[in-house]
């Protein structure tokens, strides 16, 4: 029943992003990839139950925090009506977040840091590497705010700043974003409904406070919304090489991540 309920939401997924057409050529796709490759697929059945025997991320065990593992989103169990639309947790390969932030150059101390579902917090410990006016993260999963929260408490990097840090429980359509300039990153977190919710959020903050504002999508999934918000300006897209002990440490044998930058206009 709990693969059933799995598959039964990622179909939904899958409609909701690309419509029924999308469905069906991503059914083709992963059809082919299975007769191309059956064990790469068993492997990855192994490990869709969550952290499992995850292998340990070299962040963690550099700076003893427990950032590692995925857990897709129907384990999350947040019990919120948003959740069926939750892609689920995973982490960011370092070297590539560094190369996209370095990629943007932008005045740090002018801005505030904002990783919508920010999970384990990784991304907001990196970002820690630049001096930010604040660093935030929000997510949907209080457990996982728990465990972000003793991350950044445990994290003791050297290029750690004193930004002030804060993880907040919450949903990302309706908290409230800082006002004064911000960066968004978000790491694909959810699907095409709560992503549409979320711009629209993002929209009104603006209106109601105009300001600076850029965003930075890794593994931009939903990019065709962006595309289609006039308010919003591309400011490129690349992708990033991981360095060698990401790439060894990807659960899925990725060894880029595509990034695009947007700024609103």
């Amino acid at each position: 029943m709990r693969v059933r309920g799995a598959l039964i939401r990622r179909v939904r997924h899958w409609v909701a992003n690309r419509g029924w057409r999308g469905f069906l050529a991503e059914v083709l796709r992963r059809a082919g990839g299975l007769l191309a490759g059956r064990a790469r697929a068993g492997d990855a059945r192994a490990g869709a139950a969550g952290l499992g025997a995850e292998q340990v991320h070299p962040f963690d065990r550099r700076y003893g925090v427990e950032t590692s593992g995925l857990i897709w989103g129907e384990r999350l169990g947040t019990g919120e009506r948003r959740e069926i639309w939750a892609t689920g947790y995973y982490g960011i390969s370092p070297s590539v977040l560094w190369q996209a932030m370095d990629r943007m150059g932008l005045e740090w101390p002018r801005l505030t840091f904002v990783d919508i579902g920010c999970g384990k917090g990784r991304a907001v410990m990196l970002a820690l590497r630049h001096p930010f006016r604040r660093v935030i993260g929000v997510e949907l999963s209080r457990e996982l705010v728990r465990v972000a929260v003793e991350n950044v408490e445990r994290l003791s990097a050297v290029w750690r700043t004193d930004a002030p840090c804060d993880v907040i429980a919450g949903d990302a359509t309706t908290t409230e974003l800082p006002s004064g300039p911000l960066l968004l990153y978000l790491y694909h977190p959810f699907a095409a409904p709560v992503m549409t919710e979320f711009l629209a959020h993002v929209k009104a903050s603006l209106e109601l406070e105009p300001r600076e504002m850029y965003l930075l999508y890794v593994n931009p999934e939903m990019d065709d919304l962006l595309r289609r918000c006039e308010w919003m300006e591309r400011m490129w897209e690349e992708s990033f090489a991981m360095e060698e002990g990401d790439a060894a440490a990807d659960r899925f044998g990725s060894r880029s991540e595509r990034v695009v930058a947007y700024r609103a206009r």
